[in-house]
């Protein structure tokens, strides 16, 4: 339904764009990159009742099948399946030694601070200083990571206790906390 129906699907175009680590306006352009997509997926997923891990690659996110024994969703390839081998495969091709551990589920605040990294890394290429100082700010807020951990937390609230992220931001981790929930 998510990628025939409604159309999703991995921007190859512009992959970088910082819009497509934003759940807003990855739902709205129903693009956006293996993390963001996977997130959107894993809520579509968790509302009917299927509940998938967060498989934080090196240079890939994918999602788990719990209790499949090896069989992972690459949602920004149209929710291809994959095996155990191909996962390898994956990150064999960044040039990355395997471990068994690359497939071990990620916690919801380690997705939401991957995410806010890709951000940074797009806003470093297009040398927005501005934006880059504030999610490197983000990121290193022993308060922000406490909060992350900790179920039911308020993103607004907790972004106005101590981070000044922005809307964009804030909408971000609240989207993301609510995958957690």
């Amino acid at each position: 339904m998510m990628f025939k129906s409604e159309g999703f699907k991995g921007n190859e175009e512009d992959y970088y764009a910082a819009s497509n680590s934003l759940l807003d306006h990855v739902l709205r352009a129903r693009t956006g990159i293996p993390i963001s997509l996977s997130v959107v997926f894993a809520a579509v997923c968790r509302r009917v009742g299927v509940v998938l891990d967060a498989i934080g690659l090196p240079g890939h996110f994918l999602l788990g099948i719990k209790g499949s024994a090896g069989i992972f969703v690459d949602v920004f390839h149209h929710g291809t399946l994959l095996d155990l081998a191909q996962c390898q495969a994956i990150t064999r091709s960044y040039g990355i030694p395997w471990s068994d551990e690359m497939v071990t589920p990620v916690p919801v605040s380690e997705v939401w601070a991957r995410q806010v990294r890709n951000l940074l890394n797009c806003f470093q290429k297009k040398g927005d200083l501005a934006q880059s100082i504030r999610l490197q700010a983000l990121l290193s807020s022993r308060h922000t990571r406490r909060a992350v951990l900790r179920p039911g937390t308020e993103a607004g609230g907790l972004l106005a206790a101590g981070t000044d992220a922005g809307p964009d931001l804030q909408r971000l981790l609240s989207l993301v906390l609510q995958m957690g929930q």
